[in-house]
């Protein structure tokens, strides 16, 4: 009979492989926790951060950016790379655009180009 962590191994994996064959633009916020590894808490923490900061853009201030790439650091140990991700999508999803869109232009990437470029249709 199997271990546990053996077990824990083999879902491990297998949710691996089911967020890699999701499409990131259909199902944004899935893909993100399943390639993060996130439960519902750590969504939430990544909420909380964006709420944070929505309420700094709607108030007509200069975010400090890199406040909100210490934020995620602290709160996942995650750098600016990962969180490109994140903000895509959050962006995708259609939550928190303002945050997106404003940070997307202050930290301009061809990551990003989807957010900052007018689609051409």
């Amino acid at each position: 009979m199997e271990d546990l962590q053996s077990q824990i191994n083999k879902l491990k994996y297998q949710m691996g492989l089911v967020g890699e064959s999701l499409d990131s633009r259909e199902h944004p916020i899935a893909t993100l926790i399943i390639a993060m590894n996130w439960d519902d808490k750590d969504l939430d923490k990544a909420h909380d951060i964006f709420e944070k900061f929505e309420g700094i853009v709607e108030s007509g201030k200069e975010p400090n950016w890199s406040e909100f790439e210490h934020d995620f650091d602290q709160q996942f140990g995650i750098g600016y790379q990962t969180l490109k991700m994140i903000v895509l999508a959050f962006h995708r999803n259609y939550q928190w655009t303002d945050v997106c869109e404003v940070y997307a232009k202050a930290k301009e990437c061809m990551e990003f180009h989807e957010i900052t470029r007018p689609k051409n249709f």
